[in-house]
């Protein structure tokens, strides 16, 4: 047994004498039955499990019990999701998980000025950005800090609007909650053609350590890495006079490290409004590289294939060669992992593209050493930074600015017929092989040395939605999306 393990035990061995009696700090929770069964192994006298179904349980809990999902059940948090009261919790495990609607209708049209904005992706502003916040000490969610940190964060981008001169059509407001006194922040710049519809980037702001002392939680890259990406994106958006067709927010969430709880009001709010969220990604970690690959998209079941199908065709576009090179494979997260969880159970499109594999995630979160000089410089978020400005461009798209046809598609004719995806190039284009690759991001269909007007055979694959990759003899990449039905 390690120290941070022993001193864990420890922690949960006083808690357990102590609170055994008194339960005024336990909490209703959700979360995956076998990870609520492992606890009550563990910590009987500090975890009641209420009540089993579909694989979830619903759980009365003492707060410093969740740390052991990070310990020895999951590596990323917090695994649980936080409820006001037992028949909350108990209405979400009974209730099916409400499915995201199939949208295909995303497309990239936006080439040239989105790889305007890449090249306008700086890491030291990362950089600054990651080690002010680590600077507060600590954003626990009951801390006089976190409320400073998100005062603060409101003013910087108000700032960055002021900068542009943007006043008109952007605004930021605090927003508050009821099970924390801790405040998130919203950005909104408001869309032109359909403002009804939203595009939306969030990553939480709080931080967290396990033990009962919270003054020294720097969370450097859990979860000032995200915060300090997506203020990224938001600067060099507004540096280049962006001005979305769809309505586009920035938010950074109070309490996820207890349960997701801003982010789950804010989503239980637009789903009770009726708003229409075309799609929504989060940043949750960015800057640690713990795997070889850059990006590491989560492929649970309660994420929106169609949208992580839009952020690899994003990234092949974009990020499979050229001074914005970088890589991308799949990992799971599991229950209630980040706020994106906030926004799928309500069934809107949700997608996270985390920064390793879960398995080889930063393994200094959730602990005192989550500080700035364990994650190196700003590289690594910096990729972040561009898939998410890829990801809203082609989004939201462009005001003003008619949505032509896919440039691909005046490059290349794409046909499915049957089993088969078929397609036409240019005379003047040589391509080098054809690659299909499905909702996980696995190449389940390759050809090489392919000739005008071949065909792939897609016989021995399952109906659903893919990506068509051609790539050329001169290194052009060309992406189609199709359903195979």
């Amino acid at each position: 047994m390690n120290l941070k393990s022993t001193f864990l035990s420890l922690s949960l061995l006083f808690a357990a004498n102590l609170f055994a009696q008194n339960r005024e700090e336990f909490i209703y929770a959700s979360m995956e039955a076998k990870h609520a069964q492992e606890l009550k192994l563990s910590h009987s006298d500090l975890i009641e499990i209420i009540a089993i179904n579909n694989d979830l349980a619903s759980v009365y809990i003492h707060p410093e019990v969740t740390h052991e999902l990070h310990q020895k059940i999951l590596s990323h948090g917090p695994g649980y999701m936080f409820h006001a009261t037992e028949s909350n919790a108990l209405n979400t495990i009974n209730s099916p998980l409400e499915m995201s609607r199939t949208v295909l209708e995303y497309s990239i049209t936006n080439q040239e000025y989105v790889k305007t904005l890449l090249d306008d992706v700086n890491k030291q502003n990362i950089e600054e950005v990651m080690q002010h916040l680590e600077s507060y000490g600590s954003r626990y969610h009951l801390s006089a800090q976190a409320n400073e940190a998100a005062e603060d964060l409101k003013v910087r981008w108000e700032n960055l609007i002021a900068a542009a001169n943007r006043t008109e059509d952007i605004s930021v407001r605090i927003v508050s909650h009821v099970n924390t006194p801790m405040k998130s922040v919203v950005l909104t710049i408001k869309g032109n053609e359909n403002a009804s519809q939203y595009v939306i980037v969030g990553g939480h702001l709080d931080s967290i350590v396990g033990g009962s002392n919270k003054t020294y939680a720097p969370g450097s890259d859990d979860n000032a890495s995200g915060i300090a990406t997506i203020t990224e994106i938001i600067r060099v958006l507004l540096a280049n006079d962006y001005k979305p067709q769809k309505t586009v927010e920035f938010m950074a969430y109070a309490a996820e490290e207890i349960g997701l709880v801003g982010s789950n009001e804010i989503a239980t709010q637009y789903k009770n409004q009726g708003k229409d969220v075309f799609g929504y990604v989060q940043f949750d970690m960015t800057a640690y590289k713990g795997s070889s690959k850059d990006v590491y998209v989560s492929i649970d079941s309660f994420n929106n294939n169609d949208l992580n199908l839009f952020l690899y065709e994003l990234m092949e576009e974009y990020n499979s060669f050229g001074d914005h090179k970088f890589t991308y494979a799949t990992t799971r997260c599991n229950y209630g992992c980040s706020d994106h969880y906030s926004w799928a159970m309500k069934g809107y499109p949700a997608a996270f593209p985390f920064e390793a594999s879960f398995n080889d995630s930063n393994p200094y979160i959730h602990t005192t050493s989550d500080t700035f000089d364990k994650n190196g410089d700003g590289s690594h978020a910096a990729k972040f930074a561009k898939l998410g400005l890829e990801f809203v461009v082609e989004a939201a798209k462009r005001s003003e600015v008619l949505d032509v046809v896919n440039l691909n598609k005046t490059k290349a004719k794409f046909y499915v017929d049957q089993k088969a995806v078929g397609f036409e190039v240019p005379s003047n284009k040589t391509i080098k092989s054809a690659t299909v690759i499905n909702v996980a991001g696995q190449k389940v269909a390759t050809k090489n040395q392919v000739n005008n007007n071949d065909k792939i055979n897609l016989n021995q694959l399952p109906k659903g939605a893919y990506i068509i990759l051609l790539e050329t003899t001169s290194g052009e990449k060309l992406t189609y999306k199709f359903i195979l039905k």
